[in-house]
């Protein structure tokens, strides 16, 4: 059975700004153990159109480290949607824009025999996700260092009708101090 499954790099303020993410080899491998369990990414239009320029741009450069070649082969063969009501055109192989969330659409990852959906940063998508119930497992990545400031919090809009309750499951340690705190919605 597939789940909805998002990665989100934070700060221990809360500051999820791509310029405060400690991306290196082992955290690469980790997202690899993600992308094994999922047959589609998702972003919001910030992350998409950040990673549409960094991730194909590495296929086409000599001399890139081996882990970012093999995570921008890796996200360029998988299916991606774009969620965006303004973003109108892609050039990023298999992606497609979606303009509106529909639970529908995500209900199928979750089916049995399905592989799940990976949000992959894009914070507003997944307060969005969040409003309507729809993820299944956190993986909290945060990030060694205090920003002070920055122009996205974690959920900083987010509008729910109760509190969802979170069931710890476990946590990774990375060498650059990077802590990754896996936790599972409680239905």
């Amino acid at each position: 059975m597939g789940k909805v499954i998002s990665l989100i790099n934070t700060t221990p303020d809360g500051f999820v700004d791509s310029q405060y993410v400690n991306a290196d080899a082992e955290f690469h491998e980790f997202v690899h153990s993600l992308l094994a369990q999922t047959q589609t990414v998702a972003f919001g239009r910030n992350s998409f159109e950040l990673f549409q320029q960094i991730w194909p741009a590495i296929l086409e450069k000599d001399g890139a480290p081996e882990p970012q070649v093999r995570m921008a082969q890796a996200l360029t063969d998988k299916p991606k949607l774009a969620y965006s009501s303004a973003l109108t055109e892609t050039t990023w192989k298999n992606s497609v824009i979606v303009k509106a969330i529909d639970q529908k659409q995500i209900s199928r990852f979750k089916q049995e025999g399905e592989k799940g959906l990976l949000t992959i940063g894009s914070p507003g998508l997944i307060a969005a996700l969040t409003e309507q119930h729809l993820v299944d497992d956190y993986y909290f990545s945060i990030q060694p260092l205090i920003a002070g400031s920055g122009s996205v919090r974690l959920f900083d809009k987010i509008k729910l009708d109760a509190r969802q309750s979170l069931k710890f499951v476990e946590t990774k340690s990375l060498k650059s101090g990077v802590l990754i705190i896996h936790y599972q919605r409680i239905n």
